[in-house]
């Protein structure tokens, strides 16, 4: 892949349009026009030292990265969002979910359910909670759900805690505030092949979900069958126990409903989501005709493609932003 950006179609209103902030009301989503499009560039000194990481994944990298971004986020409580934290959506001690609301929710919000990385043996909805309030001051209810680790939990444990998730949102409406008919599933890193299991298997689908999208970021699992399977996280996860490694490889999954997706991936993503992302927008193109909308961000790896946003850099979250206003306008199930 090259490091350039191919995003979906852009509509009026969207982050950045506008030289004056603005607020306009488009499909229920209130979107907060910055005057500019901030990125990683405009940081010289954050561009180097994540540059500097180069490509790799380690706790280094991934402390380090963290430490680079954590002093840059707003405090909460912030203005204009509420936090409803620690709802039981199952029967699990992790099937915890925190939602980010706009305060003025009034049930046409659209909502993105967002499983976080870590390897599928690790993580928390605390590392992803920078997202939340950014989201939720562009007028989307933004749900950040723990979900069951390896190696106790198996696959296809993921998808089921995605389903049980939308089954929530479908029973409290009143708590979150959103549109349970314009839901997008997403995660990063491990957290994108819950997403895109529940996505693209109609045997894990909650009937009539509401689901209009996914987004899956940094994916490092679409196909299972071309590389080494990491046996420390990945194969603590996808235990052959349960089925054949291609069984479980989500790109051999894509013949059923064909809800839009994004693919998102850093320039200094690691080499294999970067393959994997590649291989699945292939997929896609060859099932729908055309390329899914693809953001590939400069400067960017595979933490702080996530870390970053809720800082002044907005490089990835305008193209989510974009996206999950377009599926809202023309909802496909």
């Amino acid at each position: 892949m090259t490091a350039a950006r191919i995003t979906g179609p852009m509509l009026l209103g969207g982050a950045g349009d506008m030289k004056s902030a603005i607020y306009l009301t488009l499909t229920g989503l209130m979107v907060v026009s910055s005057p500019a499009i901030a990125q990683v560039a405009d940081t010289p000194e954050i561009a180097q030292k994540i540059r500097d990481m180069g490509t790799t994944l380690s706790r280094e990298v991934v402390g380090g990265t963290h430490e680079i971004y954590a002093p840059l986020y707003p405090a909460m409580p912030i203005a204009g969002v509420e936090l409803v934290a620690d709802q039981a959506y199952g029967e699990a001690d992790r099937n915890l979910l925190d939602i980010y609301k706009p305060a003025d929710a009034g049930g046409t919000a659209p909502i993105v359910i967002f499983a976080h990385g870590g390897g599928f043996v690790r993580g928390d909805k605390a590392e992803v909670a920078n997202l939340g309030p950014w989201f939720a001051r562009n007028g989307v209810v933004f749900l950040a759900m723990n979900y069951r680790l390896a190696p106790e939990a198996k696959w296809p444990s993921g998808p089921e805690d995605m389903a049980a998730a939308i089954r929530w949102v479908r029973d409290n409406a009143e708590l979150h505030g959103g549109d349970p008919q314009k839901i997008i599933v997403a995660g990063n890193s491990a957290g994108s092949a819950h997403a895109a299991d529940y996505a693209f298997r109609e045997d894990m689908q909650v009937e009539d979900d509401g689901v209009i999208g996914a987004i899956l970021i940094s994916p490092p699992t679409a196909n299972l069958t071309d590389h080494e399977i990491d046996p420390e996280r990945d194969a603590q996860y996808y235990d052959t126990a349960a089925g054949s490694l291609e069984d479980m490889s989500y790109i051999r999954q894509l013949d059923g409903r064909a809800l839009p997706v994004m693919v998102a991936v850093g320039e200094l993503d690691i080499p294999l989501a970067q393959d994997q992302a590649g291989q699945l927008i292939d997929a896609l193109y060859a099932r729908d005709g055309h390329l899914p909308t693809t953001s590939v961000v400069p400067g960017h790896n595979h933490i702080s493609i996530i870390a970053h946003i809720g800082t002044e850099d907005t490089s990835l979250g305008t193209d989510m932003l974009e996206f999950i206003r377009y599926a809202a306008l023309f909802p496909t199930q």
